[in-house]
């Protein structure tokens, strides 16, 4: 059995072509029956950056061709603009890169602090479709637990970034400071709390909260202050802040051409900066052709990102000594998946060959006596024992792949 992962990023793609491919909430039940019919168990990963497909398979060419055909049908494009932009790793390689995304190596920001939930949460739709196994649940639950073990023991976890937070300083790094600015943030879920913790530690009063369940809102502006308005009135709203922040999971805009136009009439050519901080956008592109308007997205974080990495490039180095450390224990159970059932099987093999011989044996001496027979099981069960015992311990320790089928062949110990 081996693990592939099939995925884009923002360093194979553009945001356009990454919001293409990307997965929402209300999709993924669907998407994930379909890969459990087609290539077997699978967990969609979905964070601001990256679009994964993690499934187990035997046949890696086969279930590589499938995951690509699927994404492609799926999003109903042609699989020729699909394939140039995804990548696929297997096996230990692909342990590794999960293990590295659990942990903010792989992250734009370094050592961000939303990737683990992000990492943790994409087990549950997948578990309430079935379409995941203990393969790869043991697989995300390791991912899980190098992540914490990373921001426990080295300093990547500390005052850590996160995409929230490096689009809130990006702002500042646009419009110097923030104090005295008016904010609207659209979005009050994990990643739109995070935005609104950073614009008050930036020292924003004026924040205004829109999200389309109005508990959620609330809820934020009790704790964090701030002011909640209804979904309806962004477009109103619009005429009287400085600033926007999005952070929703909306698979379409929240902001289009026409209700920015709207809005701008009426703000007497006071300029509107929009940071989309979601994955599809929720900011129409063409909002930037107003000359009022500044548009920035997740993409233009480049530059918050190296600075993020320069402070962070010494924890990063003990990070990747972590993740190495994990990655052998986990493919050391992983590999054991294959053994264990091997060996049972070995066991089970002799020991019907035990029993058969034992009986046949038995029937030339009929009247042997109760202790004796005892005696006799005792000795073939011992050889037996001793015959497997160096073959099982060096199976435990070191056989893998080719060796076990190997195995298989030489005793004809069938696949169940």
């Amino acid at each position: 059995m081996h693990i592939l992962v099939t995925g884009i990023n923002q360093s194979t793609a553009s945001l356009k072509v990454r919001e293409g491919i990307s997965f929402s909430k209300e999709q993924l039940p669907a998407a994930l029956t379909l890969l459990r019919e087609r290539v077997g168990e699978a967990v969609i990963l979905e964070t601001c950056n990256r679009t994964e497909i993690y499934t187990s398979a035997e046949n890696v060419s086969k279930a590589t061709d499938q995951v690509r055909s699927f994404i492609a049908e799926f999003h109903e494009l042609g699989l020729e603009s699909v394939s140039p932009h995804l990548y696929e790793y297997i096996d230990t390689q692909a342990v590794r890169h999960l293990f590295r995304v659990a942990s903010g190596l792989d992250s734009m920001i370094i050592g961000e602090s939303e990737i683990l939930g992000q990492v943790r949460d994409a087990l549950t739709p997948a578990s309430e479709v079935k379409s995941v196994d203990t393969p790869l649940v043991g697989l995300f639950h390791a991912a899980i637990r190098t992540g914490r073990k990373v921001r426990e023991e080295t300093e990547l976890g500390r005052n850590s970034l996160s995409i929230s937070y490096a689009g809130v300083k990006l702002a500042q790094k646009v419009l110097g400071t923030l104090r005295g600015r008016s904010v609207l943030l659209i979005g009050a879920g994990e990643a739109g709390t995070l935005v609104a913790k950073a614009l008050r530690t930036v020292g924003v009063s004026d924040l205004i909260v829109a999200n389309r369940t109005r508990a959620r809102t609330e809820e934020l502006v009790q704790n964090l202050g701030g002011r909640a308005i209804p979904f309806d009135e962004i477009a109103a709203t619009l005429q009287d802040v400085d600033i926007v922040i999005t952070a929703t999971n909306s698979p379409q805009f929240i902001i289009d051409r026409e209700m920015v136009s709207w809005a701008l009439a009426g703000r007497f050519d006071r300029p509107l900066f929009f940071f989309d901080l979601a994955m599809p956008r929720d900011v129409d592109p063409q909002v930037a052709a107003f000359d009022e308007v500044e548009l920035f997205n997740i993409d233009d974080l480049s530059a918050i990102a190296e600075e993020n990495h320069r402070e962070r490039r010494r924890a990063a180095v003990k990070a990747e000594g972590v993740v190495d450390d994990e990655v052998s224990k986990f493919m050391a159970w992983w590999e054991s998946l294959d053994v264990v059932p091997l060996i049972r099987d070995l066991r089970q093999q002799a020991e019907e060959a035990r029993k058969g011989e034992l009986a046949r044996a038995l029937r030339q001496m009929p009247d042997l006596p109760a202790e004796y027979l005892k005696v006799v099981e005792a000795l073939t069960q011992s050889i037996v024992n001793k015959l497997l015992h160096h073959p099982t311990a060096s199976l435990k320790r070191q056989a893998g792949g080719s060796q076990l089928e190997a195995i298989r062949d030489i005793y004809q110990l069938k696949h169940e």
